[in-house]
């Protein structure tokens, strides 16, 4: 194997590896983004049924108000 074979085999196994390193970083930070997607959309049900109740306590509280008004 010349030199210059050996330059490239070696510039190409770098290359393979940094490919590798950059893989597993997005697939890790893919993967994180799922998990806070995931959290976000639990937390918002959660926050959307609380507002549903909440609104529907209002409608009550002013539905009597309003009786109570007459």
């Amino acid at each position: 194997m010349t030199e210059l074979e050996k330059q490239l085999l070696s510039a190409l196994e770098q290359l393979q590896n940094d490919y590798g390193s950059r893989l597993r970083e997005w697939e890790s930070a893919f993967a994180s983004m799922e998990q806070m997607y995931s959290t976000t959309r639990a937390e918002n049900a959660q926050i959307s049924n609380q507002v549903q109740r909440l609104s529907a306590q209002v409608q009550s509280l002013s539905e009597q108000l309003h009786r109570l008004a007459r």
